[in-house]
């Protein structure tokens, strides 16, 4: 009996011996690339283009130095804003100025009166003081124009002129010394909603497509998904013209600049992008809300109501959405994590770390009499927690961190949620 209990157990560790050794087992190593990553997390606040259009005297970033204060005391680490490429391209000087249009309605970036600005000397201000501070940088941008380049966007279907644009922003930082501030470059905000192509995308959609080329049909099969629906959302010329895109300016620019990283940031065409397999995107950033429930939107209202700083009626919806809650908040609950599953497989899949920079509540909210901050506190919150849960490099808690906002005087949330999600 004791010999044959020996050769049980001989067995026992020659197989758990070959099992480790075997590279063809199912066993799975799983590399966090955020080890290796400086900074280990990114607690992120969206700044926009807010951060010039709202620089002046009397303006809620008048003082780059005390907002940045103000951002490192709430538990920031980083800072996403508008680096302007399509203004900066049309100007011939460091100091010459443009008028950004006076807008106190806007929901971001609101301005009393039409405001003077030197975009290239405010955004070189802007960095030198976050360098100083050790505060990272991710530059982006809406592609928005000023009084003098109203049509700012108008006549893009190729991308040489873009890429133009941003070559000439990161030219100005390469000279000034300001690379090393720039965590990472979005080049083209939630795409293809505010991008100079999205009418180039529109035209194609509108076009009879004709299935002769490979190209075209791999493209096609790359976009059926199950369901009955034997095609996403963009036909193969669409796709075709984005993958170009994008593939190709995250190629020219790693080429041009190895030591920056690149992306595009999506809020929707998830499936669309991922079909094309992009494996040269150096972040996967997406915008995840809670208004990308239908779920939500049928039950509160969101899509019909007017967003912007007016004076409105809000009463009925907030009783929609503390009804809307109380039925179906663990169904809400559960969508978020289904996006994050989805987004976790395709940051594997593609070998880059998973940020977010916009989400979790629904994408608009205001200080309105009407309107309640308590339950966004908490959905908020819970969405911090999951960004730490599903191995994400960077998220926000909102999109609402600007200094205009009344929740910028809550500091003691904001540094709870920024702090629990950098110790995960």
């Amino acid at each position: 009996m004791k010999t044959f209990y020996c050769c049980l157990l001989s067995v026992f560790f020659l197989t758990i011996s070959g099992f480790s050794q075997n590279p063809n087992n199912t066993s799975k190593v799983v590399y966090d690339m955020r080890t290796d990553l400086s900074p280990k997390r990114l607690t992120i606040a969206m700044w926009d283009f807010s951060w010039m259009y709202m620089h002046y005297k009397g303006g809620a970033f008048e003082n780059f130095d005390k907002v940045t204060d103000e951002l490192l005391e709430r538990g920031f680490n980083t800072v996403r804003i508008d680096a302007f490429p399509l203004l900066i391209a049309e100007l011939t000087a460091i100091n010459q100025e443009v008028t950004i249009a006076g807008d106190p309605l806007q929901n971001w970036g609101a301005t009393d009166v039409d405001r003077k600005h030197k975009v290239i000397n405010e955004l070189l201000e802007f960095l030198q003081i976050a360098r100083k501070k050790n505060i990272n940088v991710i530059l982006s941008t809406w592609n928005q124009g000023c009084k003098e380049f109203p049509e700012i966007k108008k006549g893009f279907t190729t991308t040489e002129k873009y890429w133009k644009a941003w070559e000439k922003v990161l030219s100005i930082l390469k000279e000034n010394k300001l690379l090393d501030v720039i965590c990472y470059i979005d080049f083209d905000q939630e795409f293809p909603f505010f991008s100079p192509f999205a009418p180039e995308i529109d035209r194609l959609g509108q076009e009879k497509t004709v299935e002769t080329a490979s190209s075209l049909q791999a493209m096609e099969a790359a976009g059926r998904v199950s369901g009955g629906f034997d095609k996403l959302k963009w036909n193969p010329a669409q796709m075709t013209f984005v993958r170009n895109y994008m593939n190709g300016s995250l190629t020219h620019f790693q080429h041009l600049y190895p030591e920056l990283r690149f992306t595009f940031s999506l809020t929707s065409y998830w499936e669309e992008v991922r079909a094309m397999k992009l494996k040269s995107m150096d972040v996967l950033e997406l915008h995840i809300w809670m208004t990308q429930s239908d779920r939500f939107n049928s039950r509160s209202g969101f899509n019909e109501l007017t967003k912007d700083r007016g004076t409105h009626e809000y009463s009925d919806y907030m009783d929609r959405v503390t009804k809307t809650m109380k039925s179906v908040r663990p169904m809400l609950m559960k969508d978020m994590h289904n996006r994050l599953v989805f987004a976790r497989a395709w940051s594997e899949e593609i070998g880059a770390p998973l940020t977010t920079t916009e989400a979790w509540g629904p994408w608009w909210h205001m200080d309105s009499k009407d309107m309640s901050w308590k339950w966004l506190y908490d959905w908020c919150e819970q969405g911090m927690d999951l960004a730490g849960q599903y191995g994400m490099w960077g998220t926000t808690p909102w999109n609402y961190s600007h200094p205009y906002w009344e929740n910028w005087k809550n500091i003691q949330w904001y540094k709870k949620v920024n702090s629990k999600f950098l110790q995960e």
